[in-house]
């Protein structure tokens, strides 16, 4: 599953483990929050959708960063007080493509290909104030493999803090194609595009956690605890027209809402996300998602297995754990 963006050439990234002793950037004009990243070092064509802030190198495998989770994003909403789960692995997301560009040699215009995005929260810690959350970031990079200078593949482990108080642990595994190997892995692939038509009918949003409708992933199917992922026009963090495949952030939104469609009624509130990606989500072929009850290795916690797959073929398994009781 790849996470990618066209962007400008233009921005030349730091030379593998060069320290960078001031990490902060002017965002566009307009930016609602604190002065942010340049977009194309997090790919994401819309500045308030960018949550780190600034970086700074601890010496060669370790980092600090800065980040802020929104209180009022118009798609990251906030569920039952708390921020939006995808928060915390969009975070991880960005804080590693951020590293990736300006850290590790990597050029902007590269591919990042998720093999795997894996996270614990901390519940009590993600109650949502009246403004942005702020945050620190320690990140751990380890397996890291150059192929003529530059990051072939790489591990990042990370821990969130609010105020000192951990958030969430995780970690991310990563490989990077250049443009040209890129191409050769997609094929025809490449000039796929999400083509807009009519859109089937959504799960009512209260059962998955949305805020409205239009940003339901999920459309019913004949079958319990089945759906077909449905890409709603929804909000740029999500859905971005310039990708060739659906991208993965949104498959663990969709997993996240099947996950508490499944278990409606009761309010699931996920507090570990865990998914491995198989293979590039397509556009143009039907996405079945599949959610089921499994055991849970501890006690008084509910975990659900989402799985996405088309033409029968794997695309991504989520696994997905919540307290019994909600504190």
């Amino acid at each position: 599953m790849s996470n990618t963006m066209q962007v400008s050439g233009t921005v030349q990234p730091r030379a593998p483990y060069q320290t960078h002793a001031k990490g902060n950037h002017r965002a566009a004009a307009g930016h609602r929050h604190e002065p942010c990243v340049p977009q194309e070092f997090v790919h994401r064509p819309v500045a308030d959708d960018i949550l780190v802030t600034s970086w700074r190198r601890l010496d060669d495998s370790r980092f600090t960063l800065t980040a802020q989770w929104p209180h009022d994003h118009e798609y990251f909403t906030p569920a039952h007080g708390r921020h939006h789960l995808i928060l915390t692995g969009e975070t991880i997301r960005q804080a590693g493509l951020l590293l990736c560009h300006t850290e590790l040699g990597v050029p902007v215009g590269h591919h990042f290909i998720l093999g795997n995005l894996v996270y614990t929260t901390h519940p009590e810690h993600l109650a949502v104030g009246s403004g942005p959350t702020r945050l620190t970031i320690d990140v751990t990079c380890s397996r890291m493999h150059l192929r003529g200078g530059t990051l072939a593949s790489g591990h990042f482990n990370m821990t969130i803090r609010k105020a000192g108080r951990i958030v969430a642990t995780g970690y991310s595994d990563v490989a990077v194609a250049s443009p040209a190997v890129y191409r050769r892995i997609r094929g025809e692939r490449l000039a796929a595009r999400r083509t807009l038509g009519s859109l089937p009918a959504p799960v009512p949003h209260q059962l998955t956690g949305s805020a409205m409708d239009s940003d339901v992933l999920l459309s019913p199917t004949d079958r319990s605890g089945r759906w077909e992922l449905r890409i709603a026009p929804g909000h740029g963090a999500m859905v971005n027209p310039a990708n060739d495949h659906i991208p993965g952030m949104l498959l663990l939104d969709a997993a996240q809402q099947a996950a508490r469609a499944l278990t409606a009624p009761r309010i699931f509130v996920p507090y570990a996300f865990g998914t491995e990606f198989h293979r590039y989500a397509e556009h143009g072929i039907p996405c079945s998602i599949v959610a089921r009850l499994v055991p849970s290795a501890l006690p008084s916690t509910t975990t659900v297995q989402v799985t996405g797959s088309q033409e029968g073929k794997s695309v991504f398994v989520s696994t997905l754990t919540a307290l019994d009781t909600q504190h």
